[in-house]
Order: C-alpha cells, then structure tokens, then sequence
C-alpha cells in the first residue's frame, strides 16, 4: 500500500455513477473515451414506489451503479463529459459523485497513471489536484440493513430531508453456523441503502434512520458515512 504520507493516494478518486439499468455502458462508454479504464458495475433499485416514478418521470426504478477510478485532476472534464451525454442535468436522469480515497495499493496506481496520461498531463498537474482539494458539501450514507425493511427506512429518511435512495442487495459472509452473535439474530440476506445528501441534512437524516433501524431494532442495521468531492445530477 502507498504510505499514508504520500500525496499520491490523495489524486485518486472513487467515482459512482447511479443511472438507469442498462445505462452504465454508456457512462462506462464516456469514461474509457476519456482514458479511465478502471470500472464495474452492479445492480440497484431505486427506492421510489411505481406511482412516485411514474408521477415525477424518474424513470426505471432498476438502477446501474458504476464505479470507477480516475485521477482527482480530470473529475472536473469527466464530470461535464458524462453530465452533458447523459443529461444528468434533466431530473431523474441519474447521479454522478466521487469519494477520496483513503489508500492505494502501488501497482494499482501505476496502472491508473498510465491509462489516464491524457487527463493527467504530467506529475505536475498531480501535485498541484493533491493540494487543491475541496471541502465536501455532500455525504454519501450507507444503511446495511435486513432484507424487507427498506421502505419504512425510506420513509423516515425521506421526512428527515432525503431525496432519494439506491438499493443494493448483499449478504452477510464469515458467519456460517452461527445463528447469533451476542445475543442479536443475524441475517444473511442484506439491503444496503445508498443516500447522497447535502452535508447540513446528513446528521438529520442518520438519526432518523438509526431510530427505526439501529442495532436494537428488527432491521438490525449498521449506518455509516463518507465525504462526497464532486457531484452532479442531485437536485
């Protein structure tokens, strides 16, 4: 892993793209036309109910989540690239946001320098996005909650300042013949709710959240946050 000291894991970032389902080809499409070459991508829901979508026009409530890892200096040009193509702009088009990492592993970031040569423009220009990063104004919060409760937890997220939310379905591993652990059932089968917010509603909004859904409730949930760098497509 590259040191903690070093400027160089402080230039990358996390970017997630939140589109409708079977349009993160073409995110991934801009992307790799602007030299990122690094992606996956999973399936979500979106957490609006049919008449809600059908009501304000948000589209497929089957959702692509993209990831994507592209040097910090070229957000700015991505992020117009895959606004202006995708309409990101237009409500219900889609999300767009990045998340700084924390640490990089050497080889991974020699592959991400050499894919995106046309972004970064020489070690300069990577010095100088390690020094101009911005102060985040919006947070990216994770609810891994227990399968079948993610409507109410919608809910009160929603009262409590939300616009909207993806779900992601997963599982719990590790804890095979274990039906409990320190005296809490524990479920394998998870939803794990994805929630951009502005930075002043996201207190607001995980209180809520932890009220109906904490540790001591039937979600048995596990709530969390991250700083969110750039964004666009959030009304």
């Amino acid at each position: 892993m590259i040191d903690q000291s070093d400027p160089r894991q402080k230039i990358i970032d996390l970017i997630i793209a939140i589109v409708d389902r079977g349009r993160g080809k073409r995110v991934v499409d801009i992307l790799v036309k602007h030299h990122v070459h690094k992606h996956y991508i999973c399936l979500g829901m979106g957490t609006a109910g049919s008449e809600i979508i059908d009501y304000l026009g948000l589209g497929d409530p089957e959702k692509d989540i993209v990831f994507s890892l592209a040097p910090k200096a070229g957000i700015p040009m991505l992020f117009k690239a895959v606004n202006t193509e995708m309409q990101l702009k237009k409500p219900g088009k889609g999300v767009i946001f990045t998340i700084p990492l924390s640490g990089l592993s050497a080889a991974a970031f020699h592959d991400l320098v050499q894919d995106s040569q046309a972004i970064l423009k020489g070690d300069v220009n990577v010095m100088e996005a390690a020094k101009t990063e911005e102060s985040a104004k919006h947070d990216l919060i994770f609810a891994v909650i227990n399968q079948g409760h993610k409507e109410d937890v919608m809910l009160v997220a929603r009262e409590a300042g939300a616009t909207g939310g993806t779900v992601i379905h997963g599982r719990n591993v590790g804890m095979e013949g274990m039906d409990k652990f320190l005296g809490i059932s524990i479920e394998p089968e998870k939803d794990i709710l994805l929630i951009v917010t502005n930075r002043e509603d996201k207190a607001k909004i995980m209180k809520a959240i932890n009220q109906v859904a904490g540790s001591d409730t039937d979600c048995q949930g596990f709530i969390f946050s991250l700083p969110v760098n750039s964004l666009a497509g959030l009304t």
